[in-house]
């Protein structure tokens, strides 16, 4: 990418992100009777696309707040997920490794996830890059697990996530931080946020950078991360936004234990700028957005060639560098009918322009193959929130998208909500369908190379029933929280590969082949406890309980780096009004994966990892922080293959004016 276009992206960014006064949606008109002593209960949008309040959502529904994601240190998105019921985080190695989200054992290309609902970009492989995305600049990440296609579209088999910007108008006055942090494998990190009015105009923009050398070779780790919004309000009703995010990343890549690699690195560019306009009365909302996003992805390794008796033949560099740009105009409406009767219709079109260099990466005496495609969808939904009485709730939708190279699925959705009023206990109940279409990978890897052309593989797009029934129960004046979710996934039409390759006669012809087909089935079900009790004013406790199944339904075996058991424990306290302490723990128990040297399957060793944050408040201005990640020194591994750093110590400081 030029330099040129570059400065003009990243100032864009900076410069110009321009987004809404986010006016709440005028939802709030369908509320209980006690709802204005609900001041401090925060509103979600991820459940339904629609601010409603977080004592009205499942507990398949979690808000995590910025003031929390500060407490604890988190500096990634999956930082925020690995805190939560029901989400298996597998990194394969240290810092910056990629990243893998299995929600409710579903696969990771079945999580979508948003920025104020805007859809970020997935890359050619579907997967997005959560090792590197940031948590800067925001307000909240919500999170909503299970089916989620009728009001999010593609992926939503697992659910989604959706990171809210935090606007100025959030706040009542004008603040600027600055922060550093260092710590170990020559860890250095930096940030710097401000956020001001002035009139109706409002502006925050947070900027960060970091660098670490982690702890084997050829593993180094940098990023640099921009995020800003600029609200600014034409009238009482009328409103302008602008969302700007721009990430860029240098990787080297050791490989796994058994075939280490010394030269292997990627460098990866993201960025998304999206303009907007937002019209609400008491009786209706329109939000009008449209998006641009781009995914870069440089990839320089050197691969290694085999004959059919596994002599080895030799090395040779590969380079691929792969882009997706997708532009996408949002359509969204909110009409109140009645104070009982919210009614939600929207539409979206998407254009994604994808590229890869070089999809013969294992001959180098042959020209690469590059693949250049465009793809279409056009979707539209329509929802109804109606409370029916004060306690009793139902939600339901449906939506129809239409795609220009894959089938045009119909997915619907229904909930109830039963609230006892004078206990405090929540009843629900949900079905849903879902789907995730075929990645741009799925298509491009779908051919013959020895005869230069496509294998002409029909691929469906995956597919996915969901049940759920849950409860939760909020009492002894509000200082116990519990909940427990019942969940259930069946999955079809699962995308899997047939690779062959032919190194008889290497290096003169190489024969290979991949075929892309729709597989079969899979199952994933288990249930999700959680608990969290304020026992003093100082002291917090809280844990959260995952048993999860997860099925090929057609092999009947396990699908890999899915836990049977997942425990997160936690304990805060607060010594001082100034000094905070928390201890966290997190554990995945009875486990496969795939032996990193022979793939067969293997039994994957249990992990318990512990992490100590201190928060220390030295002024008004000056807050002092340290954390200790895997404080007890387990030695571990996410994925097989790929070990996660031992214990490791960081200190910094932020300042605000």
């Amino acid at each position: 990418m030029h330099e040129t276009t570059n400065t003009i992206r990243l100032a864009s960014v900076l410069g110009l992100a321009l987004t809404c006064a986010t006016s709440a949606l005028r939802a709030e008109a369908i509320t209980t009777d006690d709802a204005a002593s609900q001041e401090l209960l925060p509103y979600v949008v991820v459940a339904t696309r629609t601010p409603i309040e977080l004592d009205r959502v499942s507990p398949s529904v979690s808000y995590v707040s910025a003031a929390e994601m500060e407490f604890w240190q988190d500096r990634r998105v999956v930082d925020v997920l690995s805190r939560e019921a029901g989400m298996v985080v597998v990194s394969s190695g240290a810092k910056g490794a990629q990243t893998s989200l299995f929600t409710r054992g579903t696969n990771s290309d079945h999580t979508a996830f948003f920025l104020d609902g805007r859809r970020l970009n997935a890359g050619f492989g579907n997967q997005y890059n959560l090792e590197r995305l940031s948590v800067s600049n925001l307000s909240s990440v919500q999170i909503q697990k299970g089916a989620s296609s009728v009001n999010y579209g593609s992926s939503g088999i697992g659910g989604v996530v959706d990171l809210r910007s935090r606007s100025a108008f959030d706040s009542d006055e004008n603040t600027s931080t600055v922060g550093a942090e260092f710590g170990s494998h020559d860890y250095i990190a930096g940030s710097a946020s401000t956020s001001f009015t002035q009139g109706d105009l409002g502006v925050s923009v947070t900027g960060s950078a970091m660098d670490t050398d982690n702890d084997r070779k050829n593993d180094n780790y940098s990023n640099e991360a921009v995020s800003s919004r600029v609200d600014y309000l034409l009238t009482d009703t009328l409103s302008l936004e602008f969302v700007g995010q721009y990430d860029s990343t240098e990787k080297e890549l050791p490989g796994s234990t058994a075939n280490p690699t010394l030269n292997d690195e990627q460098n990866s560019e993201d960025w998304l700028i999206s303009p907007g306009i937002r019209y609400a009365t008491d009786e209706l909302t329109v939000h009008l957005f449209y998006s641009r996003s781009e995914s870069n992805i440089d990839l320089d390794q050197e691969k290694a060639a085999y004959d059919d008796f596994g002599g080895y033949l030799g090395h040779f560099p590969v380079s691929n560098r792969s882009e997706v740009t997708s532009d996408e105009v949002n359509l969204q409406a909110d009409y109140l009918v009645s104070e009982d009767l919210l009614l939600t219709s929207g539409m979206v079109y998407r254009n994604d322009e994808v590229s890869n260099s070089n999809l013969n990466t294992f001959n180098p005496l042959e020209a690469a193959i590059p693949y250049d495609e465009r793809f279409e969808q056009f979707g539209v939904y329509v929802q109804a929130l109606w409370l029916m009485t004060e306690s009793i709730e139902l939600r339901g939708g449906i939506r129809y998208d239409d795609y220009s190279d894959y089938d045009s699925p119909v997915t619907g959705q229904i909930e109830t909500l039963y609230h006892f009023q004078e206990t405090g206990l929540t009843l629900f109940a949900k079905y849903a369908n879902s789907y995730a279409p075929p990645s741009a990978a799925d298509l491009a890897f779908d051919v013959n190379v020895l005869n230069q052309g496509p294998a002409n593989t029909d691929l469906d797009a995956e597919e996915s029933d969901s049940y759920e029934v849950g409860a939760r129960y909020i009492g002894l004046e509000e200082s116990l929280t519990c909940s427990i979710v019942l969940f259930r996934n069946d999955i079809s039409d699962l995308i899997g590969y047939i690779y062959d390759a032919d190194y008889t006669n290497w290096p003169d012809v190489i024969e290979i082949s991949n075929d892309s087909y729709n597989t079969g089935s899979a199952t994933t079900e288990g249930v999700e406890c959680s608990v969290s009790y304020a026992i003093t004013q100082k002291l917090d406790l809280a844990a959260a309980y995952t048993y999860l199944t997860a099925t090929d339904d057609d092999e009947n075996e396990r699908l890999v780096r899915r836990p049977r058991h997942m425990l997160q424990l936690s304990a805060d306290y607060q010594f001082t009004d100034s000094l905070r302490a928390s201890v966290q723990g997190i554990g995945y128990f009875d486990r496969e994966d795939f032996d990193a040297l022979t793939y067969e399957r293997i039994d994957q060793e249990d992990s318990c990892v512990v992490n100590l944050i201190a928060d220390w408040q030295v002024t008004d201005q000056l807050t002092v922080f340290a954390r200790a990640e895997n404080l007890l020194d387990e030695s571990y591994e996410q994925a097989n293959g790929y070990p996660a750093l031992g214990s490791t110590g960081y200190i910094g400081a932020r300042l605000s004016f």
